[in-house]
């Protein structure tokens, strides 16, 4: 799969995060090499990669290498960034047999009752609002976490009454995701005179170091998190919200760079837990008549154990800042919210700044 979609990327060795066959990597750039550097001389030799993304670093099959412009969410005409339209479309189209039918949306998986198996799928166009039916010897559901589990629990028959497969009545439980929104940034003074090729689509990580053995396991939680983040020059919108000068002097300044910045954030594990889930409401339902997904979940115990962990990593990292190249670490919003418990609502600009530069949650 890696070989087919092309991940970029370098081969760390690291149990905890397995290496695969990788694209070469992405480069860093002065200030996070520095960085890298100096955390792990801080902290025992922890490493801090540049991040595996599906973003090629040279042609693969047909496909153009990535040309650092940061605009994937547009869609690449370069193909570049692993998407159906640059990869998976093509190569099914270039088997001849493959029937792509837009506006279709997939209401439930048919089930037969005499056969035992499920046999087709049922779709309501998103035009017309036409139900069709389509059957086949084998069905993928690749609609992701929460459509998948829709469509499962939506196909209800005499031998499913609860939504296919769902003899357990677990469908729908354990529902998880990453806890973020825990993080910092800062200003270096140095690297004036240097800057950076393009806008990598790409960041840097520092993978988990929590919990790997006896000598990083924690008492107050289980799993673990690790850092994203990313560096760059500011640039002339830094002066939009007060211009002191006109002229020549203000041209000058709109192509100059400004100063190194820094940031960097957190994603930590989420434990399975049951009473996470989402349930399908028939009394509100969609413009097509399907009913529509109520979420009931929240963090827990563990993760928000995990989050006070997270925050106190970036607080040692402020209080050893001579340790780093970062003269003006922005903690003060962090520590407040750690204090209060860490409320998404405190949080909220935390990771700003790195998503600006061209980071993906």
């Amino acid at each position: 799969a890696e070989r087919f979609a092309g991940i970029s990327g370098s081969k760390e060795n690291l149990a905890h995060l397995p290496d695969s066959q990788f694209l070469p990597p992405m480069e860093m750039n002065c200030l996070e090499k520095d960085v890298k550097r100096r955390i792990a001389d801080a902290f025992g030799g922890r490493p801090m990669i540049i991040g595996r993304v599906a973003n090629l670093t040279k042609e693969l099959n047909g496909r153009g290498s990535c040309q650092y412009r940061n605009r994937c969410i547009r869609g690449c005409p370069y193909g570049a960034y692993f998407s159906s339209n640059a990869a998976t479309l093509p190569a099914g189209y270039a088997t001849g047999n493959l029937t792509l039918r837009p506006f279709s949306i997939v209401n439930q998986i048919i089930y037969d009752q005499d056969k035992g198996r499920a046999t087709g799928v049922r779709i309501i166009d998103a035009e017309t609002n036409e139900v069709i039916e389509y059957y086949a010897k084998v069905i993928f559901s690749c609609a992701s976490a929460v459509a998948s589990t829709f469509i499962l629990m939506n196909s209800k028959s005499e031998r499913f009454p609860n939504g296919l497969g769902n003899d357990s009545g677990e469908l729908g439980h354990n529902l998880m995701d990453h806890h973020f929104k825990v993080g910092a940034s800062g200003i270096s003074e140095g690297f004036t005179d240097k800057y950076f090729r393009g806008q990598r689509a790409n960041g840097i990580y520092i993978p988990r170091f929590r919990n790997l053995n006896k000598e990083t396991t924690r008492k107050d939680y289980v799993r673990g998190f690790g850092y994203q983040g990313s560096a760059s020059r500011l640039d002339w919108a830094s002066s939009i919200k007060e211009l002191s000068h006109f002229g020549g002097k203000f041209k000058a300044d709109l192509i100059a760079p400004g100063p190194w910045r820094f940031g960097i954030g957190s994603w930590g594990e989420c434990l399975p837990y049951h009473a996470n889930r989402l349930t399908l409401n028939p009394a509100l339902r969609d413009k097509w008549g399907q009913p529509t997904v109520t979420f009931d979940c929240g963090w827990k115990e563990n993760e928000y154990a995990m989050r006070k962990d997270m925050q106190a990593m970036l607080d040692l990292g402020s209080a050893t800042r001579k340790n780093l190249p970062l003269t003006a670490l922005a903690l003060q919003k962090f520590e407040s919210a750690a204090q209060s418990g860490l409320d998404a609502k405190d949080c909220s600009e935390l990771l700003v700044w790195w998503l600006s530069q061209g980071g993906r949650a």
